[in-house]
């Protein structure tokens, strides 16, 4: 033999690439190809023609797989045609004559060695063709795992920071599109390797091949969050892994704001006439400041951008860390109960750092709400009371209710202090997402709490979950906080609290003990009344919250009031069917109710200063009226009214949430002296903890 046939891998990628496109096609045109031959009278036999389909896309991952092992191969130190025996390398074309793992062992050492020089072309380039290479292989368990057992998550954690462009980031993208593409196949190939180091198939001892992940050192944080930015959904991640990346993440962000300057650039109001210096950055009068995480990634604000710093500031809310893996976790609920309750206290210092009130960008307009991510976490940790996650969802409540109440207290406190001195306000509403969550979860353990808020220690603040009795515990003073922050200026997550409470309290009525239930329930009711008196909560926010809870309540009528089959299991307990719907519901109600912007149900009436005055509190409870007498009529206690009235569905056996503004329903009701009891024991719930009207 005389002549040498030599391979380029970058024409095999070329040639496995249009491969690839040519199976898409012939697969997505199948029914089209089979149409036009058949109206062109063609003779041509199709019978195979998705039979080609699939072996061309045989042939092109094969292909893909060939030039993985030939850029592999060109590589490699020393002659580029010899191997060490002086025997010319030879590329196999059986793909089964490869050997995968000690390819992916190849390729670790080589992304390694590329990682110490970042930023340059060539390294850019080897991460490129590894990151494609891992993205062929990633069914490939062999060369996974050979890959992970080589430090290939430890070397994916580096790859955003070896792929930073601090040119680039002075325009707002510190990673191109391609590095975003390329992020998104090393995001995807460490979920592989992370699913494949907690099941643990290869020789023991090992190394923690996880902790690079979920620990990693602060100069790799943020390389460390593209994976999840740009990897698979949260959905598709280990719970355990996720929400010990989150702990790692919620640590970071506590450090940001105590040793590093904060999160986000300082943000200065324009004041026409006074200063001439406005927007996003230092300000000139403030000196020197801490050197900030987002600057380590070449963004770096300034009043004297042409915009004053927005653009760039936004750049910085889209490449936060925490955010990143926050929104992965949201999309995770075993993940999400999980970082709520972590062992050793973990938990709780979680909790407190996602009700921060400062998951928002300060701004002209009272800021940018970035809490969406975060409102989903807690809902999903803390409202599913299903047999098999309740005591953990119990558990996770406890923890966010705890961390809420001392929350109210920071917050109240620092808007005082900026009030006081006659600053601007950055913070002058609490995160809109976490409102909504808090209330949600409030109101999910409306019966439970009402039942201990009366007897327990307000100055202990007792509080805790019981996992034999299935029921979660507070004190008055602490879930009077939790009211408070959750409602002031938010009638959106007071009509969240107030639909869940509503619905409970026709349930309670219905049940097997609607004396007891419904006492409770009033506490519950009487405290939150409470609470909104203490924050000033005015007529025009009352009528928008009532509105909202209509409107909520009655487009999901069928739904919302229906019953909903409890599990049959004989051994489930009580406390668990009870709850099963209300944590149902509160994904339909949550869908409804959003941004002011967005928001079918707003009216607006908000715009008034007047508080509620003591008359109204004290009658507050008579809003309640249609649901009493919704289970009355449910449970067979009391007959449905005659003559199809407005305010009555006989199907769905629903009473309008707005019934006692209509005289024709009072008018019916006070001739059924059945519902008098009833009513009058959710009265007594209610004015024993609304107490003083004054909300002191």
């Amino acid at each position: 033999m005389t002549e040498y046939a030599g391979v380029d891998p970058d024409q095999l990628r070329t040639l496995a690439d249009r491969l690839k496109t040519l199976a898409a096609a012939l697969t997505k045109g199948n029914s089209t190809i089979r149409t036009n031959f058949a109206e062109w009278g063609g003779t041509l036999n199709l019978a195979t023609l998705q039979q080609s389909a699939h072996s061309v896309g045989d042939d092109a991952r094969d292909m893909a797989l060939r030039a993985d092992r030939a850029a592999d191969l060109l590589g490699k130190p020393g002659s580029t045609f010899c191997a060490a025996t002086g025997d010319l390398v030879n590329l196999p074309w059986d793909i089964k004559d490869i050997d995968m793992s000690q390819e992916a062992r190849d390729e670790a050492a080589e992304l390694t060695k590329a990682e110490a020089h970042p930023g340059s072309a060539a390294s850019k380039k080897t991460i490129a063709e590894i990151g494609q290479s891992l993205a062929d292989h990633v069914d490939d368990t062999a060369y996974m795992t050979a890959f992970l057992q080589a430090g290939g998550i430890a070397d994916a954690t580096q790859v955003a920071d070896t792929l930073l462009d601090k040119e680039s980031a002075k325009k707002g993208l510190p990673l191109s599109e391609a590095s975003q593409k390329t992020l998104a196949q090393y995001g995807h190939a460490t979920q592989v390797m992370t699913a494949l180091a907690v099941k643990g198939d290869y020789p023991q001892p090992a190394p923690n091949y996880l902790a690079p992940l979920t620990n990693p050192p602060d100069s790799a944080v943020w390389s460390t969050s593209m994976l999840f930015k740009y990897g698979p959904s949260g959905d598709k991640w280990d719970p355990t892994v996720l929400s010990d990346v989150g702990t790692r993440m919620l640590k970071w962000r506590k450090e940001q704001e105590a040793t590093r300057g904060g999160l986000r650039p300082e943000y200065s109001p324009k004041t026409p006439g006074i200063q001439t210096w406005y927007g996003y950055g230092p300000s000139p009068y403030s000196g020197p400041q801490p050197h900030a995480w987002f600057q380590d990634i070449g963004l770096n604000p300034t009043m004297s951008d042409p915009d004053h710093g927005d653009g760039l500031t936004a750049a910085v809310t889209a490449n936060d860390p925490s955010l990143a893996v926050m929104n992965a976790i949201a999309q995770n609920a075993q993940a999400s109960r999980d970082l709520l309750t972590k062992p050793d206290g973990a938990g709780l210092t979680n909790a407190r750092e996602l009700v921060d009130h400062k998951w928002q960008t300060p701004g002209a307009h009272g800021g940018t709400d970035e809490s969406a991510p975060v409102g989903k976490i807690l809902t999903f940790a803390a409202t599913d009371r299903s047999p098999a996650h309740i005591d953990q969802s119990g558990q996770a409540a406890d923890n966010i209710l705890t961390a809420a109440a001392k929350e109210k207290d920071i917050f109240f406190g620092d808007n005082a202090e900026e009030k006081k001195h006659g600053y601007q306000q950055d913070y002058p509403n609490y995160p809109k997402s976490i409102s909504m969550s808090l209330a949600g979860i409030t109101g999910t353990w409306a019966q439970d709490l009402g039942s201990t808020i009366k007897t327990a220690d307000s100055a202990s603040h007792t509080h805790g979950y019981d996992t034999h009795l299935h029921a979660l515990g507070s004190n008055s003073a602490d879930l009077e906080n939790v009211m408070q922050l959750f409602v002031r200026n938010n009638p959106d997550a007071a009509a969240m609290f107030d639909t869940t409470l509503h619905e409970q309290v026709s349930e309670a009525a219905a049940g097997p003990n609607p004396d007891h239930d419904l006492l409770t329930i009033g506490n519950t009711a009487g405290l939150f009344t409470k609470a909104k008196v203490a924050v000033q909560y005015t007529n025009a926010q009352q009528t928008d919250e009532e509105h909202k809870r209509n409107m909520a309540l009655l487009t999901e009528a069928g739904v919302l009031f229906g019953f909903v089959p409890a599990p049959g299991a004989a051994e489930v307990p009580k406390a668990v069917v009870k709850g099963l719907k209300y944590s149902q519901n509160l994904a339909l109600i949550g869908r409804t109710i959003v941004a002011p912007t967005q928001d079918p149900f707003s009216t607006n009436n908000a715009a008034g200063q007047e508080a509620i005055n003591k008359d109204e509190a004290r009658d507050q409870y008579k809003g309640f009226s249609p649901a009493v007498a919704q289970g009355l009529i449910r449970s067979g206690r009391m007959k449905p009214p005659s003559g199809n009235p407005s305010w009555y569905d006989p199907k769905t056996k629903t009473v309008t949430t707005d019934a006692n503004n209509d005289n024709d329903f009072n008018t019916w009701l006070g001739h059924q002296a059945v519902s008098d009891p009833y009513t009058q024991q959710f009265k007594n719930g209610f004015d024993d903890q609304e107490g003083s009207v004054d909300g002191k």
